[in-house]
């Protein structure tokens, strides 16, 4: 595998008098394409590895999920420890920082409605309240050689599944493999239905399934979905509600995704972050005059973790909050659902960018040529929400740097749709 691609790298730099967004174009060679897809592992001290491969096979027909019998997923319950693999995740921790772009901790702050385009009624791009909490994947620029690289990545995971015994190594190990798995399939799955805005809504595969239902993989005869790895695997096995952070949904209302790996040494820091920073986002609970709102996340994981409803989750909750947050949850209102975000995770809201830009003006908002004016938009009201963040000292005063890669598509060439744990969808508006 070979091939140059283009990124833009957005550098945010935080000081104490301004932000600076600033944007450079160079161009670089992939690191997928450049070392390849292999993912090694250390078995008794020795390196073993599985070659990514871009032919993948073809995957059976998925089962209802009524013809499955809930024991066949005790297979994957960990065991005593007799293994002693250590997963490598160096290439995924690469991938994930060429597209994954963190927005930063919640400020508490619905952002307001956007303005039209000057000169129309039409607003491109997000537009929902929390569209500046959690994290976004540049879905928007991702080439046919990446989506094959990815695919690729996945089933290296897969095989290696199916040649060692995941259930033998230490919990964390595992914990680590099924986040890395779940997401990858996230992301892959959107990446070959892009331009897509609800991913949720996806019907795929020749029965048409959900999103989160349809069977992706098969891992030691046991077909798997998104929905199989989260409740039957992870949940079922690990009894703290903290490992409902790990996994990234593709859409706004979900946990954040770090711009690399999860790993066994560090899957608990990561979900101890992703708890705090949920938490206490606006997408994962807030006060409304009458009621208090948690995320439907809750609502999936509550048999599992919180049979105590709503006790038990204002319990969990309370590990986590700010102080002024903690003041919010203990208000004497009822526990009820909010409305989910379920928009796609992208920079421009489950659209193609134009070939081609022009300046454009939104407010006091200007698109450099060449910038998709919806990305422009978000870059300026992070630099908003930036000066929000260091005016209530959420800022390192010192100074921060944060570089994010993003992809641009510079391939014509036709992507195989057709890949084991993975399913294409013909486009349909929304």
């Amino acid at each position: 595998m070979s091939g140059n691609l283009n990124k833009y790298v957005y550098l945010l730099l935080f000081d104490k008098s301004n932000i600076e967004i600033k944007m450079t174009n160079y161009l670089t060679k992939s690191a997928w394409a450049s070392v390849g897809l292999t993912m090694g592992f250390a078995v008794l001290g020795q390196n073993v590895h599985a070659q990514g491969n871009s032919q993948t096979i073809s995957q059976p027909q998925p089962l209802s999920i009524m013809q499955q019998d809930k024991s066949i997923y005790d297979r994957f319950s960990p065991k005593q420890q007799t293994g002693t693999a250590v997963l490598d995740y160096q290439i995924w921790d690469s991938a994930l920082q060429s597209i994954v772009l963190r927005l930063g901790d919640s400020i508490r702050r619905r952002a307001r409605r956007p303005s039209p385009t000057v000169g129309t009624r039409f607003i491109s791009g997000h537009k929902s309240a929390y569209r500046l909490e959690g994290s976004r994947v540049t879905f928007s620029y991702m080439d046919n050689e990446f989506k094959r690289e990815l695919s690729a990545y996945r089933v290296d995971l897969v095989r290696i599944a199916n040649h060692i015994d995941l259930t033998s190594l230490e919990r964390k190990e595992q914990l680590a493999f099924w986040y890395n798995l779940h997401n990858v399939l996230v992301i892959e799955n959107i990446a070959l239905n892009y331009p897509t805005k609800k991913p949720a809504n996806l019907l795929l595969g020749p029965d048409k399934r959900p999103f989160h239902d349809v069977k992706l993989v098969t891992i030691k005869g046991v077909q798997l979905s998104l929905r199989d790895i989260r409740e039957n695997i992870v949940y079922k096995n690990w009894d703290s509600p903290k490992v409902i952070y790990g996994f990234f949904y593709g859409n706004i209302g979900g946990p954040a995704l770090q711009n690399y790996a999860i790993t066994g040494k560090n899957v608990d820091t990561i979900l101890s972050m992703h708890a705090r920073e949920f938490v206490n986002s606006l997408r994962g609970f807030h006060a409304e005059r009458n009621t208090l709102n948690v995320s439907v996340l809750y609502e999936e994981a509550r048999p599992h973790f919180f049979e105590n409803w709503p006790l038990d989750l204002k319990t969990h909750l309370a590990k986590y909050t700010t102080p002024e947050v903690t003041e919010e949850l203990q208000r004497d209102k009822p526990i009820v659902i909010d409305r989910y975000d379920d928009m796609v995770a992208d920079l421009i809201g489950g659209t193609m960018p134009m070939a081609s830009y022009v300046s454009r003006s939104t407010d006091d908002i200007i698109a450099p040529i060449g910038v998709p004016p919806e990305i422009a938009r978000l870059m300026n009201e992070l630099h908003d929400k930036a000066v929000v963040m260091r005016r209530r000292g959420m800022v390192n005063r010192g100074g921060t740097v944060i570089i994010e890669d993003i992809y641009t598509d510079d391939s014509k060439d036709e992507y195989d749709e057709n890949a084991e744990g993975s399913w294409a969808t013909p486009k349909q508006e929304e």
